[in-house]
Formats: C-alpha cells, structure tokens, sequence
C-alpha cells in the first residue's frame, strides 16, 4: 500500500509552452491513483526556457488548485536520470501530507525579511506544525542573511533543506516558481502530516596534519600571541585595518601589515563574495600556484573546467572543509559561490572521481542506516552542486541512475541548503517517508471503529504466525468460512494485510500497528 504518490514528466520540446504541457501531463499518468488531487508540482526547468511560458503549459494541464513551486536548473534530477536543457515536474499526492507555501519578494534589498515573510508565510498556510522547511532561493549575494531570518523564525528543531537556483554559470538567468508567478525571491514550502525527513550531505574533511612551524613570515611587530607548534595564528591585535570600499559599495576588509605563518594560505583583502589577495598578494596569482597550473592567469581564467574541479575551502573549527570556489576568475579577483570571511584559512581540494564517489557513498549511507529502518523513502530530493555536474556530469549519471533508495527529483544549484548551511560543491539529498506509526494507529481507529470485529481477526492472525489460511483462520475464530472473508475484507482494503491465493498475511504495516498502536496480541498482553 502506497501512502505517498509520486509521478514525474519530463521534456525537451523547443517551445517552453509544449514542454511545461507535456512535462506535466507525463508526471499526472506516473501518477497511480487519480482519485486524490495533487497534494503540491515541483517545477524545475532549463534557464535557456521562458520561465512565463512554461508556468502557462503546465498550467494547462494541472488542476488551479495545485501549488507549484520549482526554480530554474541547468540540470534537474528526475527518475533516477539527468536532464539537461528541458523541463521537468515531480507531483506528490497524498492525503496524508499537507504542505504550506510562503514567498517574499526583495531578497537582495532586505534579505532577512524576505526569508522571514516567506516562511511565516508557508507555516502560516499550512495551519499546522510543520515537519520540513523547504526553501529555493535566488542566488542573491545576501543567501546567508535570508537562511539566518528562517533560522530565527523555525529554530533549529526543523529541518531545513533546499537550494539555490541555478543556470548555466553565468548568473544572469536564475528565478523561482511559486504558483502562477516567477520571481527573483525566496520561495518556502512547509511540509507537515505524517511524514519523517530523512537528510544527509557529504563532507570534505581536512586530513592533512599539522606542520610544526614557528617561522613568522612577514614582520610581526603589531602581532601578539602568536602560537607555535599547531600551525595556527592570532591577528586580532594587528592594528593597521582600513576599511575601503570597492565599485558596488561593498564594504572590503584590508589589512596592511598581515601576519601569518609559513604554508598557511589566509584571505588578506575581500568583499561578501571576492577573495582579492591571499597572504598579501594577488590572489589569482596565489590560487594558480596553490593549484600547480602550469599555463598564464590569462589561460587559467579561460580553463572553467579546471578551476572547477580545484576548488577551494575554508576549515571549520572541526576540520570540515566548506569549498567555496572560485565559481569564476574576473579581472583581480577570484568570485566565490558564497560568502567567505576575512583571515580565514584556506584549503584546496582537488575534485576527482574518487571525491565524487565518496559524496555520494556518504549520502546513500546515512539515508540507509538511520531511522525510520520499517520503509524507504516515498520520493528523496536530491540537490546536487552545479560546478560538481559541470566536472563530472558522466560520473554523476551513472551513480544516479543506480541509486536504489527509490525516486529521486531535483536539480543542480549554485549552494546546497541543509539544516540552514549553504554549501557549494556537493550533494545532497532528503527522503520523505510516511509517518507509518502515526498512519497506522489513525487507519486502524478507523477500521476498528467502523468494523469492530476486525480487531479480534488481527490478533488472531498474529497469533497463528501472521500468515494462515482463511478456512484456518475461520476454523480458529469459530465461524464460518464465508464470514471470515467478511472480516478479512477490510483488513485488506486497509493495507494491514495481503492476499495470495488463499493465504492472507500480515504486511509491515498491519504489525507495526500491533506493535505501535491501538491492537495487541493477548501475547504481548501477558
């Protein structure tokens, strides 16, 4: 029994009107029972489309009073497989979930109450405590301010996942979808019901042991503190900071007389999303050679595949690595995916086959090995880096298409939301499943209310192995063979059991409801 549908559409038609149309109508047949109207449509379509003209197709086919909410992707995930240049739609459907949609407008003018209206919002429609947060945004420069506002309005006990739009790594083409509208926003969906999220990320650890240095490079006469032996460094006390601006009236922090240690890369000179200088000095001079590229700055600034694949990070208090780019080289100074932090060490991590597959891995572990362990997940969304599908589209596909974990829907973005984290550079992925428990105990209050005698044949079946026969289980209960079909019956249309041939046994579902819930074997009662 299937307490969440999932269907999903893609095209690749030239006319974004046809391909919303058609997308959409593929996703509604996927769909295996039509009786319920879609609970929500996630619409994920190329930047290259007119955004308006694919909301008018999908429109046309699904029913007006279906949210959708979706953004704009260079690559989407759909069905285990990777679409590049088309229009994809996910639907869910289930009478078991309810979902709430909030979205703001304004999120680079004032992007915390943009993130603080759009969840209000989307809490507020779903008119219940939400179970997931899920948020697209547009690649704003202000996304840490917008997650902070939501961080403040949810807390830290709801999940948060989502990510931000995406097109073809020139930053001009990114918008969100929320109902009949497109935007340059933020747009949240507060997932309620009976479901459980499970979420999971990869990790970039620096492993690299610390060097026993004591040498202090450049002169240290404004530097106190200064510590040896753990390869670390104190320049809280160096006096000499100015505060300059640069052409968009971005504060940038410069400091004259750095102090640092030997092999320690830090970022000297820098706005919200541009490294200037490191260590003092040019920074794409610096980057080119951390990197060993053996062609000019000039070469290197045209060689997108390579710097995409050398990624640098900056290292957290426990070792983890938060990559953050270049996600392009401009004139003086190397632009990154997300906000980087003055004097802040840097690491370079070279991106191969062997660091795609290890993100993946870890995702696969964590969505295996953590509770609910009773199902799978009805639908995961997935979001992976954008400069990750640039790099290793093939590889990517490939591990995608032998996920095993059920169906995935999602799309390529230029920062990875998780638990209120934006990360650039990796995978993520979120499974919803059903709430079994809280389905099972609401589904047999009902069955039991409505057929009382369907609580004794439960039990009875439990106690004969959970599988029996039905002139066997009659035999057992006392009564006829006819009325024993009677009581069988809705125990079936319920789910709680299965028949083959004439043998009815107990699904998953109808023993958690004797575990869980409302029914127990005089076994258990002893």
């Amino acid at each position: 029994m299937q307490f969440i549908q999932y269907g999903f559409g893609t095209s690749e038609d030239n006319n974004p009107l046809k391909a919303g149309a058609h997308a959409t109508s593929d996703a509604l047949k996927n769909i295996e029972k039509h009786s319920e109207s879609p609970t929500i449509a996630f619409l994920y379509s190329s930047p290259e489309y007119n955004p308006e003209e694919v909301l008018n197709g999908v429109r046309l086919v699904l029913d007006k009073n279906t949210p959708i909410v979706g953004s704009s992707s260079n690559f989407q995930i759909v069905n285990k497989k990777v679409v590049s240049n088309g229009v994809s739609v996910g639907i869910l459907s289930s009478k078991y979930i309810s979902v709430g949609i909030g979205v703001d407008l304004g999120a680079s003018v004032n992007p915390k109450e943009a993130g603080r209206n759009a969840v209000r919002d989307a809490i507020d429609n779903l008119g219940m405590s939400p179970k997931l947060i899920y948020v697209l945004m547009d690649f704003c420069k202000s996304e840490v301010s917008v997650m902070e506002s939501i961080i403040d309005e949810v807390g830290y006990t709801i999940p948060i996942f989502g990510g931000i739009s995406s097109d073809n790594l020139e930053f001009k083409k990114m918008y969100q979808y929320c109902n009949d509208s497109y935007f340059d926003s933020v747009v949240c969906v507060a997932f309620g019901g009976d479901l459980i999220p499970k979420i999971s990320y990869g990790r970039y650890k620096n492993t690299e042991e610390d060097l026993n240095i004591t040498e202090v490079v450049k002169n240290n006469k404004n530097t106190k503190n200064i510590k040896d032996n753990k390869n670390t460094k104190d320049i809280k006390n160096t006096k000499n900071i100015k505060d300059i601006k640069d052409d968009n009236d971005n504060k940038i922090e410069k400091f004259d007389d750095i102090h640092y240690l030997e092999n320690k890369l830090l970022i000297t000179e820098n706005t919200k999303r541009k490294i200037i200088k490191i260590n003092g000095k040019d920074a794409i001079e610096q980057y080119k050679e951390l990197i060993k590229y053996n062609g000019s700055v000039n070469d290197l600034k045209k060689d997108k595949q390579f710097y995409l694949a050398n990624p640098v990070g900056m290292v957290a208090n426990n070792e983890e690595i938060y990559l953050k780019g270049p996600v392009n080289l401009l004139d003086n100074h190397m632009a990154t995916a997300s906000y980087i932090r003055n004097h802040q060490e840097l690491k370079h991590i070279k991106i191969d086959n062997n660091i795609v597959d290890d993100l993946f891995n870890q995702n696969i572990d964590i969505l295996e090995n953590s509770p609910p362990y009773y199902n799978k997940p009805a639908i995961t969304f997935c979001t992976v880096s954008t400069m990750l599908m640039e790099t290793h589209k093939d590889l990517l596909t490939d591990r995608l298409e032998q996920y095993k974990l059920g169906d995935l829907l999602g799309l390529s973005t230029y920062g990875e939301i998780i638990f209120g984290d934006i990360r650039n550079y990796d995978i993520t992925m979120c499974g919803i499943c059903p709430d079994l428990v809280s389905i099972s105990a609401k589904e047999g209050i009902h069955m039991i209310t409505k057929h009382p005698a369907t609580r004794e044949t439960l039990i009875k079946i439990d106690e004969l192995g959970g599988s029996v026969k039905v002139e066997e289980l009659a035999k057992a209960l006392g009564i006829h063979r006819r009325s024993a079909y009677d009581r069988v019956d809705p125990i079936l249309k319920h789910g709680f059991a299965e028949k083959e041939n004439a043998i009815i046994q107990l699904t998953e579902f109808g023993k958690i409801l004797l575990k869980f819930g409302l029914i127990f074997s005089k076994k258990e009662n002893q």
